[in-house]
């Protein structure tokens, strides 16, 4: 029983389904072939009993005369070769009938009084044939003649005079009947089940999808959803379910990646500091401990010449103390931590620092022009709006020789604040412009070196702050970065242009 069971469990679904429900239809069919076999079997023989029971007790006077017994077969007003008139008398259960074929019924006088007048089947002497037999004593046959006397005609009251009826035909009506049931139900059956096995399949696709579905998110496709149904029904109820969840665990996923990513960042940027760091400060490191070893194996050194290399180590000092903030610096910027913003118009900001660069510049030529009307104003960190402009302006004065124009404008398109700083200096090859932003890169070119940190500062900042900056140059036509950032609105619409406030210088 066990393995049956467990057979039919690991059973497909849909071949569960359709032998169900075939096997229901084949009940039902079975109930109502049998149901309608028996009520026509039921009705059949009541009508022959009704039909022995009519003439046996309507029957003749000539019909029952002992010397017509011999022709019985062919008696008036019953069909021939279906009807036998028979008389079984009790003394030694003598019967009288035409002759003894072994097609006719087999019974004796206990069985006729057994049926106590009802009629009852009985077999042929051969087997082969079935026979609806009813027996009525001599006092009760012909009762509805009234003019009807048993003892006129010789009619033993304790005999018993036998009508049967010959039921080949109604057999074989029966078994065609059944035949033709047996044919029809199957070709129900066939019918149903190519139905059915449709139906099952149909019914069951959205399973398969989601089967495939859940197979393809085991290997690794978790973007992958369940097809949506209605969810009126169970399979679209399931399906909304697993969607669901498949959402959660792939946001789930995306988070965990997301973190291990940021730690692995996080671990790639702090290799990348300590190395930069360790190859930055090598040089002024070895510059402060050659210059104190001089210093020290020399201590008759002329003092003019011990103070020049007091500050040439601390120039040295400051250049690694630079170097460290803009380290640390850049490390915080990548901790991509939240800036902290407020309203930051760049109208006067950048007009600081180009008046401030202009002043420690003065071989340079600088100007500051706002398109009128522009928008200025952006959410962002003030000071560190400040030193991208110092940044973008710095870098200007190192890789541009004297006399060169540098130029900052303002202007605004598509609700996004456009900050460019431009030159007119000898420009740099696109090799070199496609690496300006890497941190330690110098230019041959350079005019005045740096720490090759400035515009890497810049590009963290602007990044920081949800915008980007992008750099065109040509060698001898110049150099401009363009810094893109997304506006602010502002609260008094009627507020002047900056280029009205400011002015150019």
């Amino acid at each position: 029983m066990e393995g049956v069971r467990d057979k039919w469990d690991r059973t497909p679904l849909r071949v569960r389904l359709t032998a169900a429900v075939l096997v229901l239809v084949a009940g039902s069919l079975s109930l109502i072939s049998v149901s309608t076999i028996l009520a026509l079997h039921s009705y059949f023989l009541g009508t022959v009993d009704e039909e022995l029971e009519t003439q046996l007790l309507s029957w003749s006077p000539e019909t029952f005369d002992p010397d017509n017994i011999e022709d019985s077969d062919d008696t008036p007003g019953l069909r021939p070769q279906q009807y036998l008139f028979s008389v079984l008398y009790g003394e030694g259960n003598r019967l009288d009938r035409p002759t003894d074929r072994p097609d006719y019924p087999v019974f004796d006088y206990d069985d006729l009084v057994r049926a106590d007048g009802e009629a009852f089947t009985a077999l042929s002497a051969d087997g082969m044939t079935r026979w609806r037999v009813l027996g009525l004593p001599g006092s009760e046959v012909g009762t509805n003649d009234p003019d009807y006397d048993p003892e006129e005609h010789n009619l033993q009251p304790d005999a018993y005079y036998v009508l049967s009826y010959k039921l080949a035909h109604f057999d074989k009506t029966v078994a065609g009947l059944v035949w033709v049931d047996l044919l029809i139900g199957a070709g129900v059956l066939a019918g149903l089940a190519a139905i059915g096995v449709g139906l099952v399949r149909a019914s069951l696709s959205p399973l398969r999808q989601i089967e495939n579905t859940a197979a393809m998110i085991a290997a690794g496709n978790y973007s992958r959803r369940v097809p949506e149904h209605d969810p009126a029904t169970e399979v679209g109820r399931v399906g909304r379910a697993i969607n669901s969840m498949l959402t959660k665990v792939e946001g789930a996923l995306r988070a965990r990646e997301y973190s291990e990513q940021r730690a692995h960042d996080s671990e790639e940027r702090m290799r990348e500091f300590i190395a930069d760091a360790s190859h930055e400060l090598r040089t002024p490191l070895t510059s402060v401990r050659g210059y104190a070893e001089l210093v020290r194996a020399n201590p008759q050194m002329p003092e003019a010449d011990r103070q020049h290399y007091i500050r040439q180590i601390e120039e040295a000092a400051k250049r690694m103390g630079l170097l460290v903030g803009d380290l640390l610096h850049l490390a915080r910027l990548g901790q991509e931590r939240p800036v902290e913003t407020e309203p930051v118009d760049l109208a006067p900001l950048a007009h600081e620092a180009v008046t401030a660069h202009a002043v420690m510049a003065e071989d340079h030529e600088f100007s500051f022009a706002c398109a009128p009307g522009a928008a200025t104003v952006v959410a962002a960190d003030r000071a560190r709006m400040r030193q991208v402009l110092d940044n973008l302006l710095s870098n200007a004065l190192r890789h541009t020789p004297a006399g060169t124009h540098v130029r900052v404008e303002l202007a605004s398109e598509d609700g996004t604040v456009l900050l460019t700083v431009a030159d007119d200096g000898p420009g740099m090859e696109q090799e070199t412009a496609d690496r300006v932003f890497e941190r330690f890169f110098r230019s041959d070119a350079v005019v005045h070196p740096g720490s090759g940190l400035g515009l890497a500062i810049v590009a963290a900042i602007v990044k920081a702050h949800g915008g980007t900056v992008q750099v065109a140059s040509r060698p001898g036509e110049g150099t401009t970065f363009t810094v893109r950032l997304a506006a602010e609105p502002t609260d008094d619409p009627e507020a002047p242009a900056p280029d009205r406030i400011l002015g150019n210088l």
